[in-house]
């Protein structure tokens, strides 16, 4: 029979791969592997998909109103943020079980493409935020004209 010490955790050194991990995928993609918490907001799961004229993102956003959700385009990052501006705390309650989540919530997510940021639309609809994303048609290959300047020439230098 062994003796352990009471202050022993038997998932310490699960921990420790679990970081090391997370910090291995943060450095190839820092951006869709873990969201980055601003103002302690929680992460929020998304599903990002595409055809060949739109990209597609939703994320479940249950019992939030119009003005408590935000979303943002800058460059190819797309942000979303959702916040509840009422508590929903009841303090004479005896809490059996509460695992309702409340607060701020927010995900920062990378675009797969170059997008039309004004025709975006975003639609709630039974809890679900879809965002619309129009792709942005690449611009077409323009030939410049190249031209020379001949400064060793016989031409003279103006003063």
């Amino acid at each position: 029979m062994s003796l352990m010490r009471r202050d022993y955790n038997p998932f310490e050194e699960m921990d420790r791969m679990m970081d090391r991990m997370r910090s291995m995928m943060n450095a190839l993609m820092p951006i869709t592997w873990e969201t980055p918490r601003t103002n302690d907001a929680s992460p929020l799961a998304v599903d990002v998909s595409s055809d060949e004229h739109t990209i597609t993102v939703r994320t479940a956003l249950p019992g939030f109103k119009l003005d408590e959700i935000d979303v943002n385009v800058q460059g190819n990052l797309l942000t979303i943020t959702a916040e509840t501006k009422a508590e929903r705390e009841d303090k004479q309650a005896n809490w059996h079980i509460r695992e309702m989540r409340y607060g701020k919530f927010a995900r920062t997510v990378a675009l797969p493409e170059e997008v039309a940021t004004d025709k975006a639309n975003a639609t709630l609809e039974d809890g679900i935020l879809t965002v619309k994303l129009p792709k942005q048609k690449p611009s077409p290959i323009q030939k410049i004209a190249v031209t020379m300047k001949n400064l060793l020439g016989g031409g003279k230098k103006s003063e």
